[in-house]
């Protein structure tokens, strides 16, 4: 009888608990709205997503989104907070509740899916290697033997210990650093997205991109496990946006120079 009861008391408790699971996870977006702002993971070194511009302002393609989201809140493109995060702490910062959501290039993964709620993809990437202009590399194939850049907590550090063991990988915190690594001869290359690889050999040239991209995947927006209702409310922005017109603007805003070279979703 004892165990019996005892088992009774676990069940209860574990259904306790996913209900209270479930109440705190579906509550950001009511929280989201009784606070007045949206709070969004952004990159700020990850062009053309997200940057800092001269004046010191947010831009990029991820940071128009965040605005476009919150338009449909508040009517208010500027109730947003612009949080900046890194490839490595962007999912710890938002299972912490220091931010709401991530628009912040992430690549949806198996793996990823198992600690956050993704949106539809919104974008796909390959991944590219940057290299010295002098550089006779044509591909991950010529770095047995090299050392190659990669941005900590990026899918391509996997990647590349993967299809290239040969390879000595060094990681960064950012990616300015990465670069940075490469035109100081600290790396052989630097392999990260496809589309920060084209817009880095514009801006840099001392440097250039090279390879076929490979490995494509999508980016998608995350919210914390279980939040289901935000997920489905981004899903919904999403298509609206596309229905609009105004995911069209934003890539030729963003893309037009490099579409060529991109995977349209």
């Amino acid at each position: 009888m004892r165990s019996r009861i005892l088992a009774v008391v676990a069940v209860m408790l574990v259904l306790a608990a996913g209900i209270a699971t479930t109440a705190w996870a579906q509550s950001t977006l009511d929280t989201v709205k009784k606070r007045g702002k949206l709070v969004a993971g952004v990159k700020t070194d990850f062009p053309p997503f997200g940057t800092v511009d001269s004046s010191g302002k947010n831009v990029g393609f991820d940071v128009d989104v965040a605005h476009r989201f919150a338009k449909a809140l508040f009517n208010d493109e500027q109730q947003v907070e612009l949080v900046a995060v890194t490839s490595g702490n962007r999912i710890p910062f938002l299972q912490s509740g220091k931010i709401d959501i991530v628009i912040a290039t992430v690549t949806i993964t198996d793996e990823r899916r198992q600690v956050v709620e993704f949106s539809e993809p919104y974008f796909m990437s390959g991944s590219l290697l940057l290299v010295p202009k002098s550089s006779t590399a044509k591909s991950l194939d010529d770095m047995a033997g090299k050392t190659v850049a990669v941005v900590q907590g990026a899918i391509q550090d996997r990647d590349v210990e993967q299809l290239q063991p040969k390879a000595t990988r060094v990681k960064f915190g950012k990616v300015s650093e990465a670069v940075l690594a490469v035109k100081g001869g600290r790396a052989d290359a630097y392999v990260h997205d496809d589309i920060v690889i084209l817009s880095l050999a514009k801006e840099n040239p001392d440097l250039k991109a090279v390879g076929t991209p490979f490995m494509p995947r999508p980016y998608g927006i995350a919210v914390r496990k279980g939040d289901v209702e935000f997920v489905k409310w981004v899903n919904a922005q999403l298509a609206a946006m596309k229905a609009d017109g105004t995911y069209d603007r934003l890539w030729k805003k963003y893309f037009a120079d490099v579409e060529g070279n991109l995977v349209k979703p």
